[in-house]
This record gives C-alpha cells, sequence and structure tokens, in this order.
C-alpha cells in the first residue's frame, strides 16, 4: 500500500503552492499518495504516514496561517515523520550566512517537531500576485525568481526514503 503523505502550505502569492505541487508531483512519481492543500482549509492529519510542510516567509517571518497550522496540529505533527520547507528571498543565494538566516526562520516549525529535512529554497517576486500590505512594500523590487527546480525536485527524492524510514 502506498504510503499517504499530506503536502500543506502556507502562501500568499501562489509561490509556495507552485513549490508544493512540485514536491508532490515528484513524491507521487516515487509511489507516495500525496494530498497537497493549503495549512488553512486543513482540519484533521489523521490517516497521514507523514507530513511535509512548506510556508513563504514575509518581513523575515513564517506566514500566520502557517503558525496557526503548527500551534493547532501540534499533537499531530509530533506523532508522525515531517519535513518542511521555506521560499524565501533570503535563499535567492545560497551561502552559510543566508542558510542560517532562513534557519532561524523555520524556529516556529522546528520547535514543533524535529523535521528529517528542511528544505529552503529561494523565493520570487511577481507584482502581479503581489496584492496583501506585505506585498505591495516588495513592488519596488524587480520582479525575480530564485525557485531552483532541480533542486526542489532533487530535495523531494531525499526526504521521500527519509518519511518512510523516520
Amino acid at each position: 500500500m502506498a504510503p499517504k503523505i499530506l503536502l500543506a502550505y502556507g502562501t500568499m502569492a501562489g509561490s509556495t503552492a507552485e513549490v508544493a505541487q512540485a514536491i508532490a508531483e515528484e513524491l507521487t512519481q516515487l509511489g507516495a499518495q500525496v494530498d497537497v492543500a493549503p495549512v488553512e482549509s486543513i482540519n484533521d492529519l489523521a490517516g497521514y504516514n507523514a507530513v511535509v510542510l512548506g510556508s513563504a516567509v514575509r518581513m523575515f517571518h513564517l506566514l500566520g496561517k502557517t503558525r496557526r497550522f503548527l500551534r493547532k496540529h501540534r499533537k499531530a505533527l509530533q506523532a508522525v515523520p515531517v519535513a518542511y520547507f521555506l521560499i524565501c528571498l533570503t535563499m535567492s543565494e545560497e551561502k552559510p550566512e543566508t542558510i542560517e538566516k532562513a534557519t532561524r526562520f523555520a524556529k516556529p516549525m522546528l520547535n514543533t517537531q524535529t523535521p528529517v529535512s528542511l528544505g529552503l529554497f529561494g523565493g520570487c517576486i511577481n507584482h502581479e500576485k503581489l496584492t496583501d500590505m506585505f506585498g505591495k512594500p516588495l513592488r519596488f523590487l524587480p520582479e525575480q525568481d530564485h525557485r531552483d527546480w532541480d533542486k526542489i525536485r532533487a530535495w523531494a527524492g531525499e526526504i521521500y526514503p527519509l518519511l518512510l524510514n523516520a
């Protein structure tokens, strides 16, 4: 029977949802049954063998909806293997100092449950999708996309056996 994995994500402008979908496609190809859903739509984690949770970072913090998901499902997350990923502009360059900084953004996740892996990926700025109050200041930056799709897919392949064997 295929392992059942929940891939939950917090997004504001859709970039994290696109990354979640790419990860889900890779996990599905590897044999998992994957349900992909925004964090705010998830009421129960029962029936899942593992959880992959991703979030965008805004103003140097996880999204509020991601933090609420972590609080609401804390006990359930502690009962299954988890992997986390972040999408943030800080990771537009992969250097020790940016990795350290981005890892600090994941602290609410790391304090909930130690993951089998933490994926840190570059984010993007798409002016058409930045409509919330936190996105408007980003409109002064040029459009950019630092998501490394090969790295994202490779990470999904790396976490699959870790989630199964945790």
